[in-house]
């Protein structure tokens, strides 16, 4: 859903787009790595980067790991090293490291950097099997006179070792943080991969591989299309700058392109990013693979969205990270029965989506991942594609489990009809026949936003029970998507073999009160009924206000109160736990667990002043993507510390181990931080079933058996959701 009115981006943006120009200083030459004049069109100048011609190819390096003792906090020094593991001899270390553009590790006894060190020896979450297999590692001696020198990790002390000796190394990782305000690319490395080589960089907690096509843009022909996979390139893929961004009328806004680190939009945008700590050798297993699908209501952001920062959740969790930009509004959602699918197949942005984790089971290997171990996670209208991805079946051999993020599950998927009708709309605002998709596909992008913003008032006019949060969603095709995601669960047709983990924020409803309840709000009861009889129509209206609910719960005393609880029980909360309980009631179905953030982080700018979600109290609507991401601290002037950064640890320790073992409770054997966490460990995180557990999310967590609450039961019951009540397969349907 899209979190950020456009305004309120517009402010955002404004205050974050003035980046600072980094010098770099390396064996004498002085670079500008990245600058941003005002006077340029926003992301304009994403192609004014540096180019190494003579970077290190990464299966010559044969094993880079960089070593990071990650607590999120943005107030704690940090000493980043970098091990390569294949052994060398001491000199051919040493080139090694100058070859990575630093240096061996100066080992200092007892220094903090030292002392750093062998705690990662003894425990990392990127390179542990890489560290088992040597009881030495080259490092810089203090006494250089002495000769070639090695520290052991079990006394934790330097030792004389002959220089011919082959040990792994451990250089130093002088690269900083990647922030909106540094953007320093000079320390790059090549990856060799089926379609091509693909060169990016390294920060201190990741190597990054940045706007790399999985798909060919989708222009002329290609508009409306199913997406082409990317053909093979010959010359080396420059990946260190953001590629473009889907077309996205946020990007009216000139400098709106800061919000997604400067990318520009363009239709020429299935690209995806990779961020690793890990570039294996061949001979080692790869680490659990994450993929990032962003929300923004299928109409906004990208992957490179800076909210969406995840070196810290790859750092920390030990895990491999893909971001991925996918067509958003009716470019990825034309359908209509009057085109032959082969042409316009619908769906278009959920079968970018299945493409780019195609593309990440075939290649991800290539950056550290294990194809095997793949959990794709979202927020908002990315939770609606992974109900969608739960849908399809030509989706299932591409993950294992799934993480979504506030999901507005109870707005069913689009039927034929409306698709085919929301389609006509768009058609006719665009001048061109209904049929005539030659004329849609010759029109310029500018009038095609503008056209998509006319169908879209057309179809709320018509739909007033939906939102403009979720105007374009997946579409019931009956090929990708066969039928409702509740009626496929209730039929035990979707991906049951997938773990899943999913949830709510307490105030998910928060966010939209402004947009799309009355200003000023009801106060009373006839104005709350009227919003009420919009939202369920009459007959399911007037049982909602029959059935005393709303004066039992007080809630008629504050208006804000009362619709913030209504949407947020209605939407999000209730027929999650109605769903999850028919999922956990199937016994070929594995674990499902479900949370609820009961504290977050609001969005800087947005969540300020008096607005609803301004106060700590109100956990609304996208206040848990900054913990889960450990985001805090991208923009100039924000940080992460304290317990923000205590409640971002816990977030991504939960979530990095879900991805590692499709359980989100660390086993004593799984190798990393999250056994080291008390507030992960004091609690067992209990898999659902019927008396409704969830894990509510807060500095000192805790699990909760709701039982069968009495506004979930009445929903359940008697109001009925609308993916029942709009769908219509269903005899409550009043299509």
């Amino acid at each position: 859903m899209h979190f950020i009115h456009l305004a309120k981006a517009s402010t955002l943006a404004i205050i974050l787009f003035p980046l600072i120009a980094i010098s770099h200083e390396r064996c004498g030459v002085s670079t500008i790595v990245s600058a941003a004049p005002t006077n340029l069109k926003a992301g304009s100048w994403i192609n004014k980067r540096l180019h190494v011609s003579r970077a290190p190819r990464a299966e010559t390096i044969d094993g880079a790991h960089i070593l990071l003792k990650n607590d999120v906090d943005t107030s704690t020094p940090r000493y980043s090293f970098l091990l390569l593991s294949k052994p060398r001899n001491y000199y051919e270390a040493a080139d090694a490291c100058e070859f990575m553009s630093d240096s061996a590790f100066l080992y200092v006894p007892d220094s903090p950097a030292a002392k750093e060190l062998n705690e990662l020896l003894k425990n990392n979450p990127t390179a542990q099997p890489e560290v088992a297999a040597s009881t030495n590692f080259w490092v810089l001696s203090t006494l250089p006179s002495v000769g070639c020198r090695s520290l052991s990790k079990n006394t934790e002390k330097t030792e004389s070792s002959p220089c011919i000796t082959k040990l792994p190394v451990i250089c130093v990782n002088t690269a900083p943080r990647r922030t909106l305000a540094v953007q320093d690319i000079t320390r790059q490395i090549s990856v060799k991969t089926a379609i091509g080589t693909i060169q990016g960089f390294r920060d201190q907690n990741s190597f990054r591989f940045l706007g790399i096509h999985y798909g060919e843009a989708p222009v002329g022909n290609l508009r409306f299309a199913a997406p082409v996979a990317k053909a093979p390139f010959t010359s080396t893929l420059d990946a260190t700058a953001f590629g473009y961004v889907c077309p996205q009328p946020a990007f009216a806004i000139p400098t709106a392109g800061s919000l997604n680190n400067g990318a520009e939009a363009d239709e020429d945008c299935l690209n995806l990013n990779v961020f690793t700590p890990s570039l294996k050798s061949k001979t080692q297993n790869g680490l659990p693979v994450m993929v990032y699908i962003h929300g923004g209501g299928y109409t906004s952001f990208a992957g490179s969205t800076v909210l969406f920062e995840p070196g810290n959740l790859v750092s920390r969790g030990g895990v491999v990270v893909v971001t991925i930009n996918y067509r958003l509004g009716l470019l990825g959602f034309t359908e209509s029965p009057d085109f032959p699918r082969t042409d316009v197949p619908g769906n278009q942005a959920i079968h970018d989506t299945i493409m780019a984790l195609r593309w990440v089971k075939d290649h991800i290997a290539n950056f550290g991942g294990d194809p095997s171990r793949v959990t794709v996670f979202g927020e908002s209208a990315g939770a609606v594609t992974i109900r969608a991805l739960l849908s399809a079946s030509s989706s299932w051999d591409l993950y294992s489990n799934v993480i979504g993020q506030s999901d507005p599950i109870d707005i069913p998927f689009k039927s034929p009809k409306d698709a085919a009708e929301l389609s006509t709309y768009f058609f006719e605002a665009l001048n061109c026949g209904t049929t005539d998709i030659a004329c849609a596909r010759s029109k310029p992008i500018a009038q095609v936003l503008i056209a998509q913003g006319l169908a879209n008032d057309k179809m709320l006019a018509a739909q007033n029970w939906t939102t403009n949060c979720l105007v374009e969603r997946p579409t019931i095709d009956g090929t990708l998507i066969p039928a409702e995601f509740s009626d496929l669960v209730k039929r035990g047709h979707f991906n049951s073999k997938a773990n899943i983990m999913w949830g709510t924020t307490r105030d998910e409803a928060g966010r939209f009160l402004e947009a799309y309840i009355p200003v000023p709000y009801p106060a009373n009861s006839s104005n709350y009924q009227t919003v009420f009889q919009g939202l369920l129509g009459q007959q399911r209206q007037e049982r909602l206000i029959q059935s005393g609910l709303i004066e039992k719960y007080g809630l008629n005393s504050d208006s804000q109160e009362l619709m913030n609880y209504f949407y947020t029980s209605f939407y999000f909360y209730c027929p999650l736990q109605y769903i999850s309980r028919q999922i956990a009631a199937q016994s070929t179905t594995p674990h499902i667990y479900n949370f609820q953030f009961n504290r977050g982080r609001g969005i800087p700018i947005v969540d300020s002043g008096t607005r609803f979600c301004a106060s700590d109290k109100h956990i609304c609507h996208a206040k848990d993507i900054i913990p889960v991401f450990g985001s805090g601290a991208i923009a100039p002037s924000t940080f992460q510390t304290g317990e923000d950064a205590r409640f971002a640890r816990q977030i991504i320790d939960r979530w990095t181990t879900f991805a590692k073992t499709g359980n989100p409770n660390p086993s004593p054997d799984l190798v990393g931080v999250e056994n080291t966490n008390p507030d992960v460990t004091s609690i067992q995180w209990t898999p659902y079933h019927a008396q409704n557990p969830v894990l509510e999310l807060d500095l000192e967590s805790k699990m909760v058996l709701q039982g069968m609450q009495e506004v979930c039961g009445f929903f359940d019951e008697k109001i009925k959701y609308d993916f029942d009540w709009r769908n219509p397969t269903s005899p409550l349907s009043q299509s």
